[in-house]
């Protein structure tokens, strides 16, 4: 990176993203100033609510994204969580057996006498899940990755942690100190077999004795989830407190022989 001392850093957004994505780190920047939006917003005008109507716009610097607002990415696809308020209750519902609402995972964790503080959403997008939870006061932060769109900044603006890491880096915590970590829809059958082995294992490291591991709609073959990751995970040796698959569908029915799997898993208190 050519720059000059003392001045704006030149933008590198898209290269520490590809280095990121591929296992490496960007060195720190060394005597150069990073770059902020032209129009800042008001820190009095940032969203206290974690499920706001809207995003503000000037909190970004959109120049690497083809869409250069949040109402262009919530008309590219509204599901993708850049307004808020749409899913404030997208974990208090239920549908099917794959939906673990969180008002049942506090009755579990009630009555098994467990207690839920601390907690870690892998792949969690723009932080819908620890929006949801931050209303139980619980404290989660997001794992997430800025490859097509503002997902970090969209989870601060919400009030909430981003951290800015791949699925194969070991997580930036201490032993034995969460008691929630949950896998959202980014794990699934896309990821290497040894990448999510590691991440299994990594995910056991942070996690106190009688923690939880939830397992949300992971897709993958159906043949494979009976022969390869249901054996994987069960070389955690965790409780199983709920296992539930179903077939996974699109408009034309049973897509590729797919199967979603929701589990929620609990460590031994001790080994």
């Amino acid at each position: 990176m050519t720059y000059t001392p003392f001045s704006l850093c030149p933008s590198d957004s898209d290269l520490a993203e590809s280095l990121i994505l591929r296992g490496c780190h960007p060195l720190p920047r060394r005597r150069c100033f990073s770059k902020t939006p032209q129009k800042q917003i008001p820190p009095n005008s940032l969203p206290k609510n974690p499920f706001p109507s809207s995003l503000p716009d000037n909190a970004v610097i959109w120049d690497h994204y083809q869409c250069k607002s949040f109402d262009c990415l919530n008309k590219q696809n509204p599901n993708l969580g850049f307004q808020p308020s749409r899913d404030i209750s997208r974990f208090n519902s239920y549908k099917t057996d794959l939906d673990l609402p969180i008002q049942q995972l506090f009755q579990i964790a009630a009555a098994a006498k467990s207690v839920l503080r601390l907690g870690l959403d892998v792949g969690g997008g723009t932080g819908s899940f620890a929006a949801a939870m931050r209303l139980r006061n619980v404290t989660v932060v997001t794992t997430t990755m800025n490859v097509v769109a503002p997902n970090s900044e969209a989870v601060a603006l919400r009030g909430l942690v981003p951290l800015h890491m791949p699925l194969q880096q070991r997580l930036p915590l201490f032993d034995g100190v969460l008691d929630l970590v949950r896998c959202g829809r980014a794990v699934n059958r896309w990821i290497p077999l040894t990448v999510m082995e590691f991440l299994l294992l990594d995910v056991d490291r942070v996690l106190r004795g009688g923690g939880y591991l939830w397992v949300d709609h992971f897709f993958s073959k159906g043949v494979d989830l009976e022969k390869v990751y249901a054996p994987l995970i069960g070389k955690l040796g965790y409780k199983k407190v709920k296992w539930a698959t179903g077939n996974k569908t699109d408009a034309g029915g049973v897509k590729n022989g797919e199967v979603y799997l929701t589990a929620l898993l609990q460590k031994p208190v001790s080994r």
